[in-house]
């Protein structure tokens, strides 16, 4: 019986396809081992991961919620095994990205219309000083306002792990002397993904320029409304002349910070995992190109890692399968139907 994403503790559902298209991925068979202990093992695996900063990641998903087992023919003892497993590390600074902004658009758009006051009074009979003081606001704000620079932003990064476990599962019954004792083992389909993900690091959003901080809002919006893939998912983002002019009421960090964040939290935590690999990618086009390098640099380190996982995984079924498999010496095929459970 298929899981829904609720009976699933709330972990998104992804296919083998899926993880094909992760940054890294790797892929691996085994077989001869009973899928629970399996599931346990990948688990402790993936805590065990560590970094400078101690053990890497938290993992999402438990036995009982996401490893399934289901009974394919009753009474000959097979069956099917799908099971899957998430990591997520903490969020860390990397680097910078950046992008082009007009740091004196709010000052610009100010002094064109102060400049239209002045130059209107001195038309108006003001005299000769306020003609020219007009002309010079007028030409000030309109250099200030079409001025752009570009400018660097904090980045963060996280790395995720998902997993995916596919196959087909057996029973065997061993009769000892004093005992019955039934087995379950499968023959299993693993694959290992890897994925890097980037956001913009609103702890450090006090740090920036008010200017470039309202720019960034506006920004993250725009790349919010590029991922989504309906309108009703969009949000307003204003622009323009009068924006600009409304910039000195528009300076508040806390309220720059809420209104990037409510538009990455969508992104990077509730939205289909698709979002948060478009919206990587998007911001991976504004980093700098140390930045990207640095990126470059990581995602290789993620796929040794993703590999490591998978060799540590085959050392214990080697191991642990062997030891199943011996045990299994003079086993029948007596029908069990508890398959399903345990």
């Amino acid at each position: 019986m298929l899981m829904t994403e609720q009976q699933e503790g709330g972990m998104k559902e992804f296919t083998r396809q899926d993880l094909r298209k992760a940054t890294k991925f790797v892929e691996g068979d085994y077989s001869g081992i009973n899928p629970r202990s399996f599931y346990r093992k990948l688990k402790r695996a993936v805590e065990e991961i560590q970094d400078p900063q101690g053990f890497k990641y938290q993992t999402k998903g438990t036995q009982e919620a996401n490893l399934t087992i289901s009974s394919e023919d009753v009474g000959r003892k097979t069956g099917t095994v799908k099971g899957r497993l998430e990591a997520h590390s903490d969020w860390l600074e990397v680097g910078n990205g950046e992008f082009e902004y007009r740091p004196y658009g709010t000052h610009g758009a100010t002094g064109i219309v102060a400049g239209i006051v002045f130059l209107v009074l001195g038309i108006s009979g003001a005299g000769l000083f306020w003609t020219l003081l007009g002309l010079v606001g007028i030409g000030g704000g309109i250099y200030g306002y079409t001025r752009k620079e570009k400018e660097q932003f904090p980045i963060i990064q996280q790395d995720a792990i998902r997993v995916l476990i596919t196959g087909e599962v057996s029973e065997r019954t061993r009769k000892g002397e004093t005992e019955t004792r039934t087995d379950i083992f499968a023959n299993m389909s693993v694959v290992f993904s890897g994925d890097v993900f980037v956001a913009v690091d609103t702890g450090a959003l006090d740090e920036l320029d008010w200017t470039f901080r309202r720019e960034m809002v506006n920004q993250v919006k725009r790349w919010h409304n590029d991922v989504v893939e309906s309108e009703r998912e969009e949000l307003l983002v204003e622009d323009g002349f009068i924006w600009q002019l409304k910039g000195w009421t528009d300076r508040n960090v806390q309220e720059h910070r809420g209104a990037i964040e409510g538009a990455q939290s969508v992104l990077i935590h509730d939205a289909p995992f698709e979002y948060r690999v478009a919206y990587t990618q998007l911001l991976e086009e504004q980093l700098t190109p140390e930045m990207q390098e640095n990126l470059r640099t990581h995602e290789a380190e993620l796929m040794a890692e993703l590999e490591e996982l998978a060799e540590d995984v085959e050392v214990y079924v080697e191991r642990e399968g062997l030891q199943h498999t011996t045990q299994l010496e003079g086993s029948t095929d007596e029908p069990n139907p508890q398959l399903d459970g345990e």
